[in-house]
């Protein structure tokens, strides 16, 4: 599953660059000609999403965190939850237990504050699920004083409208020398 999340967040990327529309000469078996050097475990087959309200729950989970606000996880969380964290860590629980789990972390802070720098919404038309990819800087203020900041890249699992899976890759943002 990880090598699969790396490569969505690879196929995200391409995808947002691509234009809806084909250039003048594009076809199909140009395409096919093209020999890579890698298959997808997954998929290579995404197109960018339409579908507002997947983009909406994904973004208003951010913003409740940002609040602390995660008693509203129902609206935008299935029952249960998968979710991997950046350092390794894996988790599945039921929704309460998760929002528990992530109360505890968020009431160890004063503040956090997110600032999204870009949302891709994907539909992988293979296997007909859909996907929201995030960027975001987020800088998290401890009771302590302590300043963290971090730039994350997240992905997230859409299910019947709601995030189901979503796993976490972080670059913590150090003074320059």
């Amino acid at each position: 599953m990880r090598k699969t999340l790396y490569l969505f967040t690879v196929v995200a990327l391409l995808a947002a660059c691509k234009s809806g529309t084909p250039t003048s000469g594009s076809t199909a078996a140009k395409a096919d000609s093209v020999v890579m050097p890698y298959k997808a475990s997954y998929s290579s087959s995404f197109a960018i999403s339409d579908n507002s309200k997947n983009e909406q729950a994904v973004l208003q989970s951010y913003k409740d965190w940002e609040d602390g606000k995660l008693g509203n996880a129902a609206a935008y969380f299935a029952d249960t939850i998968a979710f991997d964290f950046s350092n390794g860590a894996r988790h599945k629980m039921a929704r309460d237990s998760f929002v528990k789990f992530s109360q505890k972390f968020r009431d160890s802070l004063s503040s956090s504050k997110i600032d999204m720098i870009s949302v891709v919404n994907l539909h992988a038309t293979d296997k007909n699920e859909d996907w929201v990819s995030v960027w975001y800087k987020q800088t998290d203020t401890h009771k302590d004083g302590k300043i963290d900041s971090s730039l994350y890249n997240d992905v997230n699992h859409m299910k019947g409208g709601k995030i189901d899976y979503w796993t976490s890759l972080r670059q913590a943002l150090k003074p320059a020398k």
